[in-house]
């Protein structure tokens, strides 16, 4: 997305007008819709006067073809970049970003993908949280002992996710006129803090990112002409989070309880916890180290012995409930057995 995706030096792309993007646009629609049983365009301002790209997304439900040779039959189009999940291609001189999404993430998608950076701007504001927000909602990262044990999906109710964040719903539904709308209805936002946005602030991979993007660097043009220069308008949109180090994000984790009741989350959290030291328990029970100084196996025999004796005893049980609920001199013996069968 961006324009950027297609550098063929046969490839020919171009900026389209807002009167030749409207045509096109309907143009494209209609030939997905052939095919693809949802298809939408994710929301822009309405007074954008150019567009670089056309963003398309459609559900994968029920489709059982190729799609690559779809675009290929098509559009037939000189140049194909793909990827991830989106397939850029070249369309009567346009780029055509075609985002293949699975059913339960359509809505999610279209909603994270409107306006822009809006999307890229909320997920800034629920890392102040703990959280994620991205194409597939609003998530929480648990980390347990230093280490990242899962995601526990949160909500997909926008309009329970943007109170929770500190943003009108309603002001969204209302659409914006200009990409200015855009910063000013984040400026808005409660838990606003305009040096999160800054690139110092961001990792590498974001901030390489949002260097390429026009509207993020817009935005941060637009943050020091209304907001920086201001002692006022800089305290007033300065909230501050609580410090939360990389490795625990549990600092709200109890006003997202109470806000989500619904997700289940304590629930989810002790979930992750117990499959975690389950997983420890076996491996303390039964493990490549102790196998390679009681038998001497090392490299790829023992990789083998590992791997062949846990399909083994899947033949007949489950592998983990087996290692917990025996004696290690009883998985030992099985273990003995799996050997000599083998070896003969």
């Amino acid at each position: 997305m961006g324009g950027l995706a297609l550098k063929g030096k046969d490839t020919v792309t171009r900026r389209y007008e807002r009167a030749e993007f409207d045509i096109i646009s309907v143009e494209l629609l209609d030939i997905l819709k052939k095919d693809f049983k949802r298809v939408a365009m994710p929301l822009f301002y309405k007074n954008k006067k150019s567009f670089g790209d056309a963003d398309l997304i459609v559900s994968m439900e029920g489709v059982n073809f190729n799609i690559r040779d779809y675009i290929t039959t098509t559009f037939q189009p000189t140049e194909i970049f793909h990827n991830g999940n989106c397939y850029s291609f070249d369309y009567k001189e346009l780029q055509v970003d075609l985002i293949t999404l699975a059913p339960e993430h359509f809505d999610s998608n279209e909603m994270y993908l409107s306006y822009n950076d809006l999307g890229n701007f909320i997920g800034r504001i629920a890392q102040g949280f703990g959280l994620k927000y991205g194409q597939e909602g609003l998530w929480y990262e648990h980390y347990f002992k230093g280490s990242n044990i899962g995601r526990i999906q949160v909500s997909k109710d926008y309009r329970e996710i943007y109170k929770f964040l500190g943003l009108s719903y309603e002001r969204w539904e209302q659409g914006f006129d200009e990409l200015e709308d855009i910063f000013d209805y984040i400026a808005t936002c409660q838990f606003f803090n305009w040096e999160l946005f800054q690139l110092s602030k961001l990792n590498k991979i974001n901030r390489e990112r949002n260097l390429k993007r026009k509207s993020y660097m817009s935005f941060l043009e637009w943050m020091d002409n209304n907001i920086k220069g201001d002692d006022y308008w800089a305290q007033s949109h300065s909230f501050q989070f609580k410090e939360m180090p990389a490795d625990d994000k549990s600092g709200y984790i109890g006003e997202i309880v109470y806000h989500f009741p619904n997700s289940n989350i304590m629930i989810e959290i002790r979930r992750l916890e117990y499959e975690y030291c389950k997983s420890l328990y076996v491996k303390a029970k039964f493990n490549g180290g102790d196998v390679m100084r009681k038998y001497g196996l090392e490299g790829k025999a023992l990789g083998d012995a590992m791997s062949g004796f846990k399909k083994h005893v899947e033949t007949y049980s489950n592998y983990e409930e087996l290692i917990i609920t025996s004696s290690s001199w009883r998985i030992y013996k099985l273990f003995d057995k799996y050997l000599e069968s083998i070896n003969q």
